[in-house]
């Protein structure tokens, strides 16, 4: 009906990319430090096990981390 409302919510410096995998990337400047810190999200398919579902899991994040130039 084109009505707005106001949300409520605390403001900070964030800002949260998603990938169409389902990957998030945030990044917020350090409190404390003259730095910018990453945080990463990922998620893999569930392979029937738990060990192949982490395998799954950490090779995503190798790329992820590879792509980042991380490594």
């Amino acid at each position: 009906d084109g009505s707005q409302t106001a949300i409520d919510m605390p403001k900070s410096n964030v800002l949260i990319y998603w990938t169409a995998q389902g990957t998030k990337v945030a990044a917020r400047p350090s409190g404390t430090e003259p730095k910018i810190k990453f945080y990463l999200s990922a998620n893999a398919p569930w392979e029937g096990d738990y060990r192949k579902t982490q395998t799954a899991l950490l090779n995503k994040m190798d790329r992820i981390a590879e792509q980042f130039n991380l490594r």
